[in-house]
């Protein structure tokens, strides 16, 4: 690393908050459909029209827009994840980190204490949180193409029944039974998360083979048994051994022969690579109780424990930034 990598790193914060208040003023969206001037933007956001001017040259130098003479107008990235009517549209993820801009910014307190700086209660305690981290997820997912990746990643057309655990939006399922006619999903989540995924199902039309089931995994059974049971983005949130005993009760809702999939950050034995997952681990003690991001061997030994074979790591391409962990009953 040199200085100029330093110096980048150190104010990285910058340009992440023009992007974010670039997307909360629907910059992007104004341009749309033609290149357009800052003051005519400004006009029709309702704006201050040279502060604009600032925030658009800006995002121009970020090359997030191109501008030709006055006139600005979206660079491809830009008209593909940060206008809001595509169907890869990054922007709730890129409000959710928005909305931890004061989590971040007690980072010091935190590990000084070893004590989250917000209500760890995985934002159900108000439903605009609730909405505005469900949505992230779904966002996320959606621009980062992690179906697709997922679909050809494991062999889902035997698979007639799943359960999705900790869901959100029900992204996954939804994909997946769109592309799987024969799959059956069940989804297990809190009830205030129901709340934003029951109209995701209904608007898929596939409340007929996804069931919504309200729940908390750390001490509510679970109903059914399945063919394949699968959490993403679940085990970074809870405390080792709470991981472990998730596990040992999800293998009684495996039929024999079933398998687990997690979809996490899985970290190697130093836990500092991938490096996306040692600074995630940064946001759980900011948010959790005691949720990191763990390593191979430590979800391995889970499953081992709870009677899981043949786990194995599949790394997953770029641009996605997990791993799969496949135990099988």
């Amino acid at each position: 690393m040199d200085f100029s990598e330093l110096s980048r790193l150190a104010s990285g914060h910058v340009e992440a908050r023009i992007i974010q208040c670039a997307v909360r003023l629907g910059i992007f969206d104004a341009l749309s459909e033609r290149a357009q001037d800052s003051r005519t933007v400004a006009t029709t956001l309702r704006v201050e029209p040279a502060a604009t001017e600032l925030l658009m040259n800006a995002l121009a130098a970020l090359e997030l827009l191109e501008k030709n003479g006055e006139l600005f107008s979206l660079t491809p990235v830009a008209a593909t994840h940060l206008v809001r009517r595509s169907p890869q549209y990054l922007g709730g993820m890129i409000l959710f980190d928005a909305s931890l801009w004061r989590c971040w910014e007690q980072l010091p307190e935190a590990v000084r204490t070893g004590k989250p700086v917000r209500p760890p209660n995985m934002y159900q305690d108000n439903q605009a949180e609730t909405e505005t981290f469900i949505n992230a997820m779904d966002s996320l997912v959606k621009a980062r193409g992690d179906v697709d990746v997922l679909a050809r990643s494991f062999d889902w057309h035997a698979v007639s029944t799943l359960l999705d655990v900790g869901s959100g939006p029900g992204t996954y399922p939804i994909e997946l039974c769109r592309r799987f006619p024969l799959l059956q999903a069940t989804i297990f989540d809190l009830p205030g998360t129901l709340q934003i995924t029951k109209p995701y199902v209904h608007e898929a039309s596939l409340a007929e083979r996804i069931r919504l089931v309200s729940g908390n995994y750390r001490h509510d059974s679970i109903p059914g048994t399945y063919d394949v049971i699968f959490l993403c983005n679940i085990i970074h949130g809870e405390s080792y051994d709470e991981n472990q005993r998730l596990m040992a009760k999800l293998y009684s809702n495996l039929r024999p022969g079933g398998r687990i999939i997690i979809k996490d950050h899985i970290l190697d034995h130093t836990r500092v690579t991938p490096p996306v997952g040692a600074v995630f681990s940064l946001l759980m003690l900011l948010t959790t109780e005691s949720g990191r991001c763990y390593a191979f061997e430590e979800v391995k030994r889970w499953l081992q424990q709870a009677g899981f074979s043949d786990a194995q790591q599949i790394a997953l391409p770029r641009p996605l930034t997990s791993s799969l962990v496949i135990g099988t009953k």
